[in-house]
């Protein structure tokens, strides 16, 4: 297994053997901290300027739209379109060797949000710029609520 301490970003849990933020490992766990508890419920928070109203994400201490001023955390809802994605056919840990191919997407939510992850319940030929996808929350511990997407279903 290979320890991503000190990396800054991730480390590579025993459980999982894949990598997760973690709060040691994670300098702006803090400032995640709301989007990490929406999600253990299953839902989706972005931060909105509250001069512009326009949506931020990721997550900053600082509004890009109106300078001063402040950020408050909003529902979004988990539903958007396909920006790109990325096949992935090799897996560089063990955790990721048993799940490629998979997709990586950049899904585009309500104004403009775009928010990364990985794709569940389709075949990776099917992926398609455009697709309407919806979030799927992988709970991983306590701290921790993946985001991953799925295609809608059409009736």
């Amino acid at each position: 297994m290979t320890d991503m301490k000190g990396s800054g970003f991730m480390k590579t849990t025993e459980t999982y053997n894949r990598p997760l933020p973690t709060r040691e490992s994670d300098r702006d766990w803090d400032l995640f901290v709301p989007y990490w508890e929406a999600t253990k419920n299953d839902n989706l928070v972005v931060q909105e300027c509250t001069v512009t109203k326009k949506k931020v994400w990721p997550p900053r201490f600082i509004s890009p739209h109106a300078p001063g001023a402040d950020l408050k955390w909003v529902p979004i809802e988990p539903k958007g379109e396909i920006y790109t994605y990325n096949v992935v056919h090799r897996g560089f840990l063990p955790y990721f060797e048993k799940k490629v191919p998979y997709a990586l997407v950049a899904v585009e939510l309500e104004d403009g949000v775009r928010m990364l992850g990985n794709t569940v319940e389709i075949d990776m030929k099917e992926v398609k710029i455009g697709m309407e996808m919806e979030a799927v929350f992988e709970k991983l511990n306590n701290d921790i609520t993946l985001v991953n997407w799925k295609p809608i279903e059409r009736s």
